[in-house]
């Protein structure tokens, strides 16, 4: 997956995406044969191709709604991603103060691992010069309606989810999975359930249903 900038605040609608919907086409190749378990063998494969991948596979619309405390429809993403990877998993959740939007989406390539290492110390370097950037033009004088920004921005801060976790930004959270060989971005305007959203999405993903090209269960 491809690293990307965090947008300056304040964060639309479709800003709210830009974690998870990125670049290129996505799918498995054409040429590409799913693998079989070897003749004899009642051994089953594990994973989804990203290309069949299913949100609710995960959690359902409803279960997204109850969680965030609001209506939740999950709405298309029609941008392409690169081959690998699932569509990013959208909604919008209707509450009693208003819509919002979240979004959370997988990487389960092989290189997974080296992919969240450069996120996790990229998001906790510019989410700090975000504050930084902002405490400076508040003692200059400057007020946030001057500069555009609705909200102040927010360090990061390592959560407890999957194998470890990092809120940032104020709007996303990344996390390593404990049992599937991925990492997660949770995309949504609330730390509190943005954790609450990471912890049901880690809980159910698993070795099976993980979005990555199917493989024999160790």
């Amino acid at each position: 997956m491809a690293t990307v900038a965090i947008p300056s605040w304040p964060v639309r609608r479709l800003q709210l995406f830009t974690l998870s919907a990125v670049l290129a086409a996505c799918g498995k190749p054409a040429e590409e044969a799913q693998p079989t378990a070897a003749e004899g063998s009642t051994r089953k494969l594990a994973g989804v191709w990203p290309s069949d991948f299913k949100c609710s596979s995960i959690i359902t619309d409803e279960a997204v709604g109850t969680l965030l405390g609001g209506k939740a429809t999950s709405i298309g993403s029609p941008s392409s991603v690169p081959r690998g990877l699932a569509h990013p998993c959208a909604y919008e959740l209707v509450t009693a103060t208003g819509p919002e939007y979240w979004t959370y989406d997988f990487d389960c390539r092989p290189d997974y691992k080296k992919q969240a290492d450069i996120l996790f110390t990229q998001y906790a370097k510019t989410s700090a010069e975000l504050v930084a950037a902002y405490n400076a033009e508040a003692d200059a004088g400057i007020k946030p309606s001057d500069a555009g920004v609705q909200r102040a921005p927010e360090v990061s801060a390592v959560v407890d989810v999957g194998a470890k976790g990092l809120d940032h930004h104020g709007q996303g959270l990344i996390f390593i999975d404990d049992d599937a060989p991925c990492y997660v971005r949770v995309v949504g305007p609330d730390a509190p359930r943005r954790l609450e959203l990471s912890k049901t999405v880690a809980k159910n993903l698993t070795f099976a249903n993980a979005p990555m090209s199917p493989r024999p269960f160790p």
